[in-house]
């Protein structure tokens, strides 16, 4: 009984792991951060399903074939902080939920989220709207909404791009910046990546994230080297280090798993 049970389990694991095409994704992630006053934890769940199968079959990497597949997609998340400090001590919940709307027909882009923090009034809405440029390239206007517990709500607008670059050896380069002007304040958010993907497996990035009112000058940034290794086309782990995150001049370290079927 157990020898078939077992002998089950190996192959839906064999047909899921060499199979060309998936329609559901599902990432787990942890994180910590250790500092002289004490300690930060973070877990994330979350799943996408996508409308119309996305298939692996082609030469871009493993973790662009959903950006490449323009299929539509629904998704929710689950995250968990826990916070145990000299000053604080406690943890904060909370989920969202949201979608992409994209197809091959043409080269419109959407997609929607909502954001929510348990036992609060605090929520976030982000909207985004854009066009493909090209198959691999996807520039998009953002709109980001908040409303704090026992406050006013505030709207804030942006833009972003993203490209995928195939290099003459096999390899590609991913590349990716956003700006967002910060509603009340004189300063504005930056950010800059690339990911360097070594065939269709590998990938080693650096991304760096900066507040400023003249683009040049940080007032406040972050660094985050960030790697992924797809042992599978439906397995994947990921690793990432965040230096000096949200301004504690600490480390955070993170580690995830992906799988679709």
């Amino acid at each position: 009984m157990k020898q078939t049970f077992l002998a089950t389990l190996i192959a839906a694991f064999s047909v899921s792991a060499f199979a060309n095409t998936f329609q559901h994704q599902s990432d787990a992630s942890f994180g910590w951060l250790d500092t002289s006053d004490g300690d930060l934890q973070q877990w994330t769940l979350s799943h996408r399903f996508y409308l119309a199968p996305v298939s692996t079959g082609n030469q871009a990497p493993y973790a662009e074939a959903g950006f490449l597949s323009r299929s539509s997609s629904v998704n929710a998340g689950y995250n968990y902080l826990n916070i145990d400090t000299g000053l604080v001590e406690g943890s904060i919940s909370g989920w969202n939920i949201g979608g992409e709307y994209k197809d091959n027909s043409h080269n419109f882009y959407a997609s929607a989220q909502l954001i929510e923090l348990n036992g609060t009034d605090d929520r976030v809405v982000l909207l985004s709207g854009g066009y493909f440029i090209q198959s691999d390239w996807l520039v998009k206007l953002d709109a980001r909404h908040y409303r704090e517990d026992g406050a006013g709500s505030e709207t804030e607008y942006g833009i972003s791009t993203k490209k995928l670059l195939a290099l003459e050896n096999g390899n590609f380069i991913n590349i990716e910046a956003h700006y967002m002007d910060v509603k009340g304040d004189d300063e504005s958010e930056f950010g800059v990546a690339a990911d360097y993907y070594f065939g269709r497996n590998i990938a080693l990035g650096v991304a760096y994230d900066w507040t400023s009112d003249d683009v040049v000058n940080a007032d406040e940034d972050s660094v985050t080297v960030r790697g992924s290794w797809y042992l599978q086309p439906t397995l994947a782990l990921s690793a990432a280090v965040v230096f000096d995150y949200l301004d504690t001049s600490e480390e955070l370290y993170q580690l995830g798993v992906t799988y679709r079927f």
